[in-house]
């Protein structure tokens, strides 16, 4: 299968257009030019360009090259590979991002827990900063409380059920 081949109407007014030849008519035309004719392969035509558009042409060809063969290199690899008719290979990109709905309802709920913490009785207040400002474990607070582990558990699920309760008829 033979390509289509244009060379320039007029080489010194490449805005004149161009004009196709054949392959015999080409290799006629390489030797009758006092300079070297550019020429660049478009994989179906071959097509005369500028100098500058050819040097244009190959560093950008090179570029994708580098950069493919880097691809290769680190093992990227495109999702785009994934795609099928029934299937956009990004749709298999986990989305780790919070909804919007939820994390409009985390800062309303950070906005309330003034207002709940203020139902909590002062010893049930105490006990909850222990826990989760002071970080201090169930096993030390029973030994500071003089109760057993499990009664500050329960202590504690009792506090989080009514802030859970809060919450829940405020919200």
């Amino acid at each position: 299968m033979s390509r289509e081949i244009f060379i320039f109407n007029n080489r010194n007014n490449p805005a004149e257009g161009y004009y196709q030849i054949t392959e015999a008519e080409l290799q006629l035309y390489k030797k009758s030019c006092d300079e070297k004719p550019f020429i660049i392969n478009l994989g179906y035509a071959l097509m005369e360009v500028t100098e500058a558009d050819y040097k244009d042409f190959y560093r950008v060809r090179r570029r994708e090259k580098y950069i493919q063969e880097e691809a290769i290199r680190v093992g990227e690899f495109s999702y785009n590979a994934f795609d099928t008719d029934e299937y956009n290979g990004a749709s298999f990109i986990a989305d780790d991002s919070e909804a919007v709905e939820d994390s409009v309802m985390r800062r309303i709920m950070i906005e309330k827990i003034p207002e709940a913490v203020a139902t909590l009785t002062e010893d049930e207040k105490k006990l909850i900063c222990k826990i989760y400002f002071e970080h201090i474990s169930d096993t030390k607070l029973a030994q500071e409380y003089g109760v057993n582990q499990s009664t500050i558990t329960r202590r504690k699920t009792k506090i989080l059920k009514k802030l859970n309760n809060y919450f829940e008829n405020t919200l």
